[in-house]
């Protein structure tokens, strides 16, 4: 093959999904189920960021920790979210949960930031958010969908 100076190689990919492991799980009829199913996160001493993907009849089919932080913050981006959920090919929906190792409920400015960001890139994607649930060390929960649904609407 001839090769000029303007030729030159790129990698090609294959892209797949790798199991890790597998978590028992029971049909989620709402926030408390979802926090209840993660209460290991809830507890753990550092930030965690899991994306908990959906079916189209919101049954969880599986599930990816994205981001381990600090112990008050953690890094997340919209393609880290949505990577496997894409990947998976049968994720309809989405439900991001992180925790707050300090035990406050309250969500930060940058907890209300990732849940627009998310949103609006999910909307852009086909793949809804319906939820962001903080989580506590004692079993209790903030969930966007029931407290600040406004933050989950996606607007772009």
């Amino acid at each position: 093959m001839n090769q000029d100076s303007n030729t030159y190689t790129i990698p090609v990919y294959k892209l797949q999904l790798v199991q890790e492991g597998t978590v028992e799980t029971t049909a989620v009829t709402g926030p408390a189920d979802l926090a209840f199913q993660l209460k290991e996160i809830a507890m753990a001493d550092r930030e965690h960021m899991v994306v908990i993907f959906l079916d189209t009849k919101n049954r969880p089919i599986g599930r990816q920790v994205v981001s381990i932080g600090t112990l008050n913050a953690t890094l997340v981006d919209a393609r880290g979210v949505f990577r496997a959920a894409l990947l998976n090919g049968t994720t309809s929906s989405i439900v991001i949960a992180h925790n707050h190792p300090s035990g406050s409920l309250d969500p930060s400015r940058d907890d209300d930031d990732v849940t627009r960001r998310i949103a609006r890139a999910g909307n852009l994607l086909g793949v809804k958010l319906l939820d962001h649930i903080i989580l506590a060390p004692d079993g209790r929960h903030f969930s966007y969908k029931d407290q600040r649904p406004e933050f989950l609407e996606g607007e772009v």
